[in-house]
Order: structure tokens, then C-alpha cells, then sequence
């Protein structure tokens, strides 16, 4: 299988659960020191949980030794309701991938779409596999995932920059400041098979 197809895909099960328009300008790239005063722990759980609607665009890097590839990602999440467009190089291998409760579709741009009720049932689907991970709706925003065990590492301004959540270990390496509120730009993320490295380059919400 294609791996945008399967990347797409694999994003759909990491996204299972999900306004103020910025100009790039205003966008900081602040990798360890915050820009804002520093929220409470608690305090910043609750401001980035708050957030259930995005426009974020970002570079994705894929590697599965000896193989990587990359692609360009945009993801408008609507409460529950996502959209997500996946393109390679110069725009080729283009994928859409639409989902709300009850309904999941990943169309190619050929035409050629399946259809799930669940992100888990659409991995099935396309790749005879199962992932039970439904993460990526919070670790983008720099949370982990809600009543699930994990290991979590802080800096001075209560941001997460290590986090190991069910068999991935999560790397922080840089926020961004969108709306007074640090939003992660840049996240590694590994488990025992994949290394996928996240820079995001805009975010609105």
C-alpha cells in the first residue's frame, strides 16, 4: 500500500474522538521558553482542552527503517467533525480524509474511497490491520489523552515535553504562541516500528 494511503489512514485511527484567524506573523516560534506568562498545570489543561476547533497545516516525516517518506498535511477539525488533506511532493498522491460519528471516509485522487463507521474499522478495511490508538486529537495540542496511563515531563511553564502514552514516546521540541495560548509547532513521536517527526507551520482556532 501507498504510504500516504496508509499514512492517511493511520491518521484517521490516531484521531478517532474534536475563531480567531492569525497571520504567520503573529505565529512566535518559541521551542523552550515561553513567550506568555506561565499557566497553571491545571490551568493549561483546561485552556487546551477548551479548544475543539483548528485550521492547522503542517510537514510530516515518516520513517520505517530502512524506508521514509514525507508529505504536507492540513487538518480542520469541527468539534467531532475533521478534514484532513495529505499531499506528497509537488501535490501528487492526494488524499482526503473526512470523518464525523458514525461515518469515515477516505477518498484517493483517483476517485477511489472507503467508507467505515470507525477510524478502526476503515484501518481494517485498507490495510487488514488494527491500531487502538485514538491519541493524535490530543497530543497535537500538547495533552495527553484522558484517563490513559502515561509519563509525563514539564518545563517551567507547564508545557509537555516528554510524554509515553500507550507504547509511543512523545517529544515536545517546540511551541508555538497562537491567541496568548503555547500550542505545540514541532512533536517527534515514536514507537518500536515508526519514527514521525510533526512541524507545524500555521495554526487558527
Amino acid at each position: 500500500m501507498h504510504i500516504l494511503r496508509w499514512l492517511a489512514i493511520f491518521l484517521c485511527a490516531l484521531i478517532l474522538t474534536s475563531c480567531a484567524t492569525l497571520t504567520p506573523s503573529k505565529q512566535e516560534q518559541t521551542p523552550l521558553t515561553p513567550s506568555t506568562p506561565a499557566l497553571s498545570g491545571e490551568k493549561r489543561v483546561q485552556t487546551l482542552s477548551a479548544i475543539k476547533t483548528w485550521d492547522l497545516k503542517a510537514q510530516i516525516g515518516i520513517r520505517q527503517p530502512p524506508k521514509s517518506w514525507s508529505a504536507s498535511l492540513q487538518w480542520q477539525q469541527q468539534q467531532q467533525n475533521y478534514h484532513i488533506s495529505l499531499f506528497g511532493p509537488l501535490g501528487t498522491h492526494a488524499y482526503e480524509l473526512t470523518g464525523r460519528p458514525g461515518n469515515v471516509r477516505l477518498a484517493e485522487a483517483n476517485g477511489k474511497a472507503i467508507t467505515a463507521a470507525t477510524p478502526e474499522e476503515l484501518l481494517l478495511k485498507a490495510s487488514g490491520s488494527a491500531l487502538p490508538v485514538s491519541n493524535m486529537y490530543y497530543w497535537v495540542r500538547g495533552l495527553p489523552v484522558p484517563n490513559l496511563p502515561a509519563q509525563k515531563q514539564f518545563d517551567s511553564a507547564n508545557r509537555l515535553v516528554s510524554l509515553q502514552q500507550q507504547g509511543w514516546n512523545i517529544q515536545y521540541l517546540g511551541y508555538t504562541t497562537v491567541n496568548g495560548v503555547d500550542v505545540p509547532s514541532k512533536i517527534s513521536l515514536n514507537n518500536a516500528h515508526l519514527h514521525i517527526k510533526v512541524a507545524i507551520n500555521h495554526w487558527q482556532f
